[in-house]
Protein backbone atom coordinates (compact mmCIF):
# COMPACT_ATOMS: atom_id res chain seq x y z
CA UNK A 1 0.00 0.00 0.00
CA UNK A 2 1.44 3.38 -0.95
CA UNK A 3 1.95 5.93 1.78
CA UNK A 4 -0.53 8.44 0.18
CA UNK A 5 -3.31 5.89 1.01
CA UNK A 6 -1.66 4.30 4.18
CA UNK A 7 -1.63 8.16 5.82
CA UNK A 8 -4.75 9.99 4.90
CA UNK A 9 -4.14 13.61 4.33
CA UNK A 10 -7.37 15.50 5.67
CA UNK A 11 -8.54 19.13 5.50
CA UNK A 12 -5.96 21.30 7.51
CA UNK A 13 -8.74 23.14 8.52
CA UNK A 14 -10.43 20.35 10.93
CA UNK A 15 -7.08 19.60 12.62
CA UNK A 16 -7.76 19.84 16.10
CA UNK A 17 -5.87 22.73 18.14
CA UNK A 18 -2.96 21.19 19.59
CA UNK A 19 -2.76 23.67 22.43
CA UNK A 20 -5.12 21.80 24.29
CA UNK A 21 -6.28 18.05 25.14
CA UNK A 22 -10.53 17.27 24.75
CA UNK A 23 -10.92 13.87 26.32
CA UNK A 24 -13.52 13.43 23.96
CA UNK A 25 -10.88 13.72 20.96
CA UNK A 26 -8.39 11.89 22.32
CA UNK A 27 -7.04 8.33 22.21
CA UNK A 28 -4.03 7.25 23.99
CA UNK A 29 -1.62 5.40 21.89
CA UNK A 30 1.18 2.66 23.69
CA UNK A 31 3.78 1.99 21.48
CA UNK A 32 5.64 -0.90 21.44
CA UNK A 33 5.61 -1.53 25.69
CA UNK A 34 6.89 -5.05 25.33
CA UNK A 35 8.33 -8.00 27.83
CA UNK A 36 11.56 -8.31 25.79
CA UNK A 37 12.21 -4.59 24.88
CA UNK A 38 11.43 -2.98 28.62
CA UNK A 39 14.24 -4.27 30.22
CA UNK A 40 16.79 -3.24 27.98
CA UNK A 41 15.81 0.81 28.16
CA UNK A 42 17.14 3.58 30.83
CA UNK A 43 14.28 4.36 32.94
CA UNK A 44 12.12 1.52 30.97
CA UNK A 45 10.34 0.57 34.27
CA UNK A 46 9.32 3.91 35.59
CA UNK A 47 8.63 4.70 31.55
CA UNK A 48 5.71 1.05 32.49
CA UNK A 49 4.59 2.65 35.14
CA UNK A 50 3.75 6.04 34.13
CA UNK A 51 1.95 4.72 30.89
CA UNK A 52 0.03 2.15 33.41
CA UNK A 53 -0.76 5.43 35.28
CA UNK A 54 -1.98 7.33 32.07
CA UNK A 55 -4.13 4.34 30.72
CA UNK A 56 -6.11 3.64 33.93
CA UNK A 57 -6.65 7.36 34.32
CA UNK A 58 -7.57 7.25 30.75
CA UNK A 59 -9.89 4.50 30.50
CA UNK A 60 -11.77 6.12 34.12
CA UNK A 61 -12.09 9.36 31.49
CA UNK A 62 -13.76 7.60 28.70
CA UNK A 63 -10.36 8.08 26.55
CA UNK A 64 -9.90 4.91 24.59
CA UNK A 65 -6.59 3.28 25.04
CA UNK A 66 -4.50 1.56 21.81
CA UNK A 67 -1.43 -0.52 21.83
CA UNK A 68 0.67 -1.58 18.75
CA UNK A 69 3.59 -4.15 19.44
CA UNK A 70 6.63 -4.59 17.48
CA UNK A 71 6.98 -8.33 15.91
CA UNK A 72 5.85 -9.99 19.28
CA UNK A 73 7.31 -13.38 18.12
CA UNK A 74 10.66 -12.11 19.00
CA UNK A 75 10.41 -9.00 21.28
CA UNK A 76 7.32 -10.92 23.32
CA UNK A 77 3.56 -9.47 23.72
CA UNK A 78 2.57 -6.02 25.46
CA UNK A 79 3.68 -6.56 29.38
CA UNK A 80 0.19 -8.02 31.27
CA UNK A 81 0.39 -4.77 33.46
CA UNK A 82 -0.86 -2.76 30.80
CA UNK A 83 -3.18 -5.44 28.74
CA UNK A 84 -5.98 -4.78 31.02
CA UNK A 85 -6.13 -0.68 30.40
CA UNK A 86 -6.69 -1.49 26.64
CA UNK A 87 -9.78 -0.75 24.30
CA UNK A 88 -8.80 -3.68 22.14
CA UNK A 89 -6.09 -6.33 21.71
CA UNK A 90 -2.46 -4.37 20.62
CA UNK A 91 -1.77 -4.57 17.19
CA UNK A 92 1.07 -6.66 15.83
CA UNK A 93 3.53 -4.67 13.35
CA UNK A 94 6.78 -4.94 11.81
CA UNK A 95 7.30 -0.90 10.62
CA UNK A 96 8.80 0.79 13.31
CA UNK A 97 5.97 3.30 13.33
CA UNK A 98 2.51 2.45 14.80
CA UNK A 99 0.96 4.23 12.36
CA UNK A 100 -0.30 1.52 10.74
CA UNK A 101 -3.27 1.14 8.74
CA UNK A 102 -6.00 -0.27 11.53
CA UNK A 103 -4.57 2.46 13.92
CA UNK A 104 -5.12 5.08 11.50
CA UNK A 105 -8.52 3.43 10.76
CA UNK A 106 -9.49 3.30 14.25
CA UNK A 107 -8.52 6.36 15.05
CA UNK A 108 -10.81 7.92 11.89
CA UNK A 109 -13.60 5.72 12.39
CA UNK A 110 -13.88 6.71 16.40
CA UNK A 111 -13.53 10.28 15.66
CA UNK A 112 -10.50 10.49 17.44
CA UNK A 113 -8.25 13.88 16.37
CA UNK A 114 -5.63 13.78 18.93
CA UNK A 115 -3.27 11.09 20.06
CA UNK A 116 -1.50 11.02 23.61
CA UNK A 117 1.41 9.19 22.94
CA UNK A 118 3.84 6.96 25.09
CA UNK A 119 6.06 4.17 24.08
CA UNK A 120 9.24 2.68 23.21
CA UNK A 121 12.25 3.39 22.01
CA UNK A 122 11.60 7.14 21.87
CA UNK A 123 14.07 7.96 18.96
CA UNK A 124 13.59 5.00 16.79
CA UNK A 125 9.17 3.53 16.92
CA UNK A 126 8.22 6.46 19.05
CA UNK A 127 9.37 8.94 17.19
CA UNK A 128 8.87 7.86 13.75
CA UNK A 129 4.67 7.49 14.88
CA UNK A 130 4.31 10.66 15.97
CA UNK A 131 5.82 12.18 12.68
CA UNK A 132 3.57 9.65 10.82
CA UNK A 133 0.53 10.92 12.61
CA UNK A 134 1.47 14.84 11.94
CA UNK A 135 1.93 13.99 8.73
CA UNK A 136 -1.91 12.75 8.92
CA UNK A 137 -3.06 15.86 9.83
CA UNK A 138 -3.61 14.46 13.98
CA UNK A 139 -2.70 16.56 17.14
CA UNK A 140 -0.03 14.75 18.88
CA UNK A 141 0.83 15.16 22.05
CA UNK A 142 4.02 13.11 23.53
CA UNK A 143 3.82 12.34 27.37
CA UNK A 144 7.65 12.47 28.33
CA UNK A 145 7.69 10.54 31.26
CA UNK A 146 6.13 7.46 29.81
CA UNK A 147 9.02 7.16 27.10
CA UNK A 148 12.05 5.92 27.42
CA UNK A 149 15.01 4.26 25.16
CA UNK A 150 18.37 2.75 25.38
CA UNK A 151 20.41 5.88 25.96
CA UNK A 152 19.35 8.80 26.94
CA UNK A 153 20.91 11.20 24.58
CA UNK A 154 19.13 9.55 21.61
CA UNK A 155 15.60 10.28 23.86
CA UNK A 156 16.88 13.92 24.05
CA UNK A 157 17.33 14.15 20.26
CA UNK A 158 14.42 12.46 19.71
CA UNK A 159 12.41 14.80 22.15
CA UNK A 160 14.20 18.30 20.39
CA UNK A 161 12.89 17.31 17.40
CA UNK A 162 9.27 16.29 17.19
CA UNK A 163 8.64 19.26 20.12
CA UNK A 164 10.94 21.97 17.68
CA UNK A 165 10.58 20.85 14.13
CA UNK A 166 7.61 18.04 14.18
CA UNK A 167 4.63 20.48 15.83
CA UNK A 168 4.23 17.83 18.71
CA UNK A 169 3.62 19.01 22.05
CA UNK A 170 5.18 17.78 25.23
CA UNK A 171 3.12 16.76 28.24
CA UNK A 172 3.28 14.49 30.86
CA UNK A 173 1.07 12.16 32.88
CA UNK A 174 -0.30 14.16 35.13
CA UNK A 175 -0.77 16.99 33.04
CA UNK A 176 -2.66 15.23 30.75
CA UNK A 177 -5.27 13.98 33.09
CA UNK A 178 -5.91 16.67 35.06
CA UNK A 179 -6.27 18.73 31.43
CA UNK A 180 -8.63 15.81 31.03
CA UNK A 181 -10.44 16.39 34.42
CA UNK A 182 -10.41 20.06 34.49
CA UNK A 183 -12.77 20.62 37.20
CA UNK A 184 -12.72 19.21 40.75
CA UNK A 185 -16.36 18.20 40.44
CA UNK A 186 -15.38 16.04 37.95
CA UNK A 187 -17.29 13.00 38.19
CA UNK A 188 -13.86 11.06 37.96
CA UNK A 189 -11.77 13.48 40.15
CA UNK A 190 -11.67 11.21 43.19
CA UNK A 191 -10.82 8.35 41.32
CA UNK A 192 -7.97 10.04 39.17
CA UNK A 193 -6.27 11.87 42.55
CA UNK A 194 -6.18 8.59 44.22
CA UNK A 195 -4.36 6.93 41.40
CA UNK A 196 -2.00 9.98 41.18
CA UNK A 197 -1.78 9.99 45.12
CA UNK A 198 -0.55 6.29 44.75
CA UNK A 199 1.77 6.58 41.88
CA UNK A 200 3.67 9.23 44.05
CA UNK A 201 3.97 7.63 46.77
CA UNK A 202 4.95 4.72 44.63
CA UNK A 203 8.10 6.82 43.38
CA UNK A 204 8.88 7.86 46.97
CA UNK A 205 10.01 4.28 47.69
Amino acid sequence: MDREKRLPNLDSKLMPAVTRLNPAECAVLLVDFQKKLVPTLDGGLNAVARANLLARGARALGVPVLATEQYPKGLGETLELLTPHLSQPAWEKTRFSAAIDPVIEWLHRDARRTVVLAGIESHICLAQTALDLIEADFAVAVVTDACAAADKDDQANAFMRLFFQGKAISVTVEAVLFEWLGDATHSAFKEISALVKQSREVKKI
